[in-house]
């Protein structure tokens, strides 16, 4: 039978965490989830098993729990019991399947607001200025140029090998001195 999830109530304590889950969070992480659930509250609802096993918001339940004590939330439940397999792939999914971030678009986003929303400086790859990025044409050259500098006594010894180079057709040479 194909997995349609609907919404719920549920009391925090009734919620059973998943024994061996392996989702963990920095104190960094978890002081900028806690300020989101200060602000926000519980956005993202958590997602149970029909026996009430977490399968997805073990960090938001516990920080919750902190902040309001136990109480009741809405939690996302299948219409039948997942196997213990679709548990477990949904407990990996939920946490490891998220997006990239198209950088262009988040740099029009103030540096400091993302820093402030989690965010490390070392994450963002772009300047911190308004400034928008600049498109620079690519020229395809004709030919290539090579510059040769050495002392004016060392000619004698170069000149040969200059010679044999502009046997060579569509070789240009040209000499200056400073």
């Amino acid at each position: 039978m194909k997995i349609m999830w609907h919404t719920e109530k549920r009391k925090i304590s009734d919620l059973i965490p998943t024994e061996g889950n392996p989702r963990q969070l920095t104190d960094k992480q978890y002081k900028d989830l806690k300020k989101s659930l200060n602000k926000f509250d519980l956005a993202e609802i958590p997602a149970i098993n029909q026996d009430n096993a977490i399968l997805a918001g073990h960090m938001r339940l516990k920080i919750l729990a902190e902040l309001k004590g136990d109480h009741e939330i809405d939690v996302r439940v299948p219409n039948r019991p997942l196997t213990k397999k679709e548990a477990e792939e949904y407990l990996i999914r939920s946490n490891k399947n998220t997006g990239e971030w198209d950088m262009d678009a988040l740099g029009n986003f103030d540096v400091e607001d993302l820093v402030e929303w989690g965010f490390e400086e070392n994450e963002l790859s772009f300047e911190k200025n308004d400034t928008k990025k600049e498109t620079k044409e690519i020229i395809c050259f004709e030919k290539t140029h090579i510059l040769l500098s050495f002392p004016p006594e060392k000619l004698i010894e170069i000149q040969p090998h200059i010679e044999e180079i502009l046997k060579i057709s569509g070789i240009d040479y040209e000499q200056a001195s400073n």
